[in-house]
C-alpha cells in the first residue's frame, strides 16, 4: 500500500512577471517564457495565481495588474518602490476565496515604510479591485521582506526587520486578518535605514527555507550573511549563525529544498556560492564555499553589477536574474554539493524579454513536497487496521523508532490535513476525523520522510 506520486500544496506560484515585460510559467512542469507581461521593474516582484494555476495578479510594489494585464481597479501608487529589493509580497488571507494583502517595503529603508494593501477579487467579475491602499504597518523599516504559509495550523507568517534596530518582526495573518502588532526577535546584525538613494543594509535578501525552519539574511553594505532558527509555531527567530567571512555587496540568498545548501550572490561579482549547512558551525560552514559558476552578460545600463536576487521556484530549481540579459541563470538540482548542483548561466531564455535584478516573489507554504520517496513498509513501520475508520496504529520496528519526529497526513489536493507530534514509543495510537477518502501519510526520520498510503472508510 505504497504510492509514488508528486503531493503538492497549492499552484500559486506557477506564474511569475519580473524585469522588462519578462515572465515564466511553470504549471506545464518545467518553466516557460511569457512575454505578455505589463510590467517593467529592477527588484524583485510578486505575482499570485488561483489554486489551479491560473494567473489572478501581479505588482511592482507601487501599480498592479490584473490578470489581463491591465491595471487593476485603485491599482496605482498603493506604496512602496520599483528599487525596494524585495519590493513586494502577496499573501492571500487564509481560509480566504477573495481577499489577497500585498505588502511592499520602499527602498534604502526610506520613509514610506512597511505598507500594506487589500484586493478583492471577488469584485468586478473576478479582475479584482484594490479595497486598501497603502497603509503604513512599520517604519522605519527594510527592504527584506519574507514569508510561509502553514497548513497546519493554516496562517501565514509575513517576516520583516526593523530599520535602525536587530529586530526582526513577523506579522501574522489568520482568517481573521492582519495582526499588526507583530512577535519580535531582537537577534543579529543592527541594520540602518534611509534616506532614500543612500544604499546601505537595508538592502539585501531574506529568504526562508521550504520547510520554514530556516531563515537567512544578508547585508549589502556590511556584507555580513546571517542564518537563524525560524519557529514556524511561535514566529520566533533564534539562534543566530554569523559567517565568519563578509562578503561586501551580499545580494541575494535562497535555500536549497532540503535547506543543506544555501546560496548566495554579490551584487558585483559573477560568481554565485554555496555552502554547506549540515554542520551547524559558522567556521565550518564559511570554509565550504565554493563557486559554482560565474554568470555572463552585460549590465542594466547605468548599474555597476548585473548579478541579482535569488529565488526557488515551485519545482525546487533555483533560479537568477541577470540584469540587462535575455537569459536568468538556474541551479538545476540545489541539494548537490558543488558544482554537482547543476548550474546553468544562460538557463532560460526570456524569449527576447529582458532580466533586471529581480524576479517573482513568493512566500513558502509548509505542505508543499515535489516528491515522494517509496520505501519497503516492512522496514521501518506498519499501519494497522488499513484501511481504517481513521483510527489506526503504527508500529515502528525495533532499530528505526527513536528517529521518528512529526506525522503528518496529506489529502488527494496535497493539503495537511493532520498533524502531531511523534514520541519515541514502539506503538503511537492515532485518531483522527477525516472524511472517507485515500490520504497520504508522512512520517519524517532522520532527515527523511517516508510516505504512505491509508485508506478512510
Amino acid at each position: 500500500m505504497i504510492i509514488a506520486i508528486d503531493v503538492w500544496g497549492q499552484n500559486e506560484s506557477n506564474i511569475w512577471y519580473f524585469g522588462n515585460h519578462a515572465g515564466i510559467d511553470f504549471n506545464s512542469g518545467s518553466p516557460v517564457a511569457i512575454t505578455n507581461g505589463g510590467m517593467m521593474t529592477y527588484d524583485n516582484a510578486s505575482a499570485i495565481c488561483d489554486s489551479a494555476g491560473n494567473l489572478l495578479f501581479y505588482t511592482d510594489g507601487q501599480m498592479v495588474w490584473n490578470a489581463n494585464h491591465q491595471i487593476m481597479s485603485n491599482g496605482v501608487n498603493i506604496g512602496g518602490s520599483t528599487t525596494g529589493g524585495q519590493a513586494a509580497v502577496i499573501v492571500k488571507k487564509p481560509l480566504s476565496n477573495s481577499i489577497y494583502y500585498i505588502f511592499t517595503s520602499d527602498g534604502f529603508g526610506a520613509s514610506g515604510g512597511l505598507e500594506y494593501s487589500i484586493v478583492d477579487m471577488s469584485l468586478l467579475g473576478g479582475l479584482g479591485e484594490v479595497t486598501q491602499l497603502g497603509t503604513l504597518l512599520q517604519i522605519p523599516s527594510t527592504e527584506k521582506l519574507a514569508g510561509i504559509h502553514t497548513c497546519t495550523e493554516k496562517f501565514t507568517w509575513l517576516i520583516t526587520h526593523r530599520g535602525n534596530s536587530n529586530e526582526f518582526c513577523s506579522y501574522k495573518i489568520t482568517q481573521s486578518g492582519l495582526d499588526t502588532v507583530p512577535v519580535v526577535s531582537a537577534i543579529g546584525t543592527f541594520i540602518p535605514a534611509g534616506p532614500y538613494g543612500v544604499v546601505n543594509s537595508t538592502a539585501g535578501q531574506m529568504s526562508l527555507s521550504k520547510d520554514g525552519s530556516k531563515l537567512a539574511s544578508v547585508n549589502y553594505q556590511s556584507g555580513t550573511v546571517e542564518i537563524f532558527d525560524f519557529n514556524v509555531a511561535s514566529g520566533h527567530i533564534t539562534n543566530q549563525i554569523l559567517l565568519t567571512n563578509t562578503y561586501l555587496h551580499a545580494w541575494g540568498v535562497e535555500f536549497s529544498a532540503d535547506a543543506s545548501k544555501l546560496y548566495l550572490s554579490v551584487y558585483n561579482s559573477p560568481s554565485i556560492l554555496q555552502f554547506d549547512l549540515n554542520s551547524g558551525n559558522a567556521t565550518t560552514i564559511t570554509g565550504s564555499e565554493i563557486s559554482i559558476g560565474n554568470i555572463s552578460g552585460t549590465y542594466c545600463p547605468g548599474f555597476s553589477g548585473a548579478t541579482g536576487y535569488l529565488q526557488r521556484g515551485p519545482d525546487d530549481k533555483i533560479y537568477l536574474a541577470k540584469c540587462g540579459s535575455t537569459y536568468i541563470s538556474v541551479i538545476n538540482s540545489p541539494n548537490d554539493a558543488g558544482t554537482l548542483c547543476g548550474f546553468v548561466d544562460n538557463g532560460i531564455y526570456l524569449n527576447s524579454k529582458v532580466s533586471t535584478f529581480g524576479l517573482s516573489r513568493s512566500i513558502a507554504h509548509e505542505c508543499e513536497s515535489t516528491g515522494v520517496k517509496n520505501v519497503d513498509k516492512n522496514e521501518l513501520f506498519s499501519v494497522t487496521p488499513n484501511p481504517s475508520n481513521g483510527s489506526f496504529s503504527i508500529n515502528f520496528s525495533e532499530n528505526n523508532f527513536r528517529g521518528i519526529r512529526v506525522l503528518k497526513i496529506f489529502n488527494s489536493m496535497g493539503e495537511v490535513v493532520y498533524f502531531e507530534k511523534v514520541d519515541n514509543s514502539e506503538t503511537k495510537n492515532v485518531s483522527t476525523n477525516l472524511a472517507a477518502g485515500i490520504y497520504t501519510l508522512e512520517l519524517n526520520l532522520d532527515n527523511q520522510s517516508v510516505f504512505k498510503k491509508i485508506v478512510v472508510y
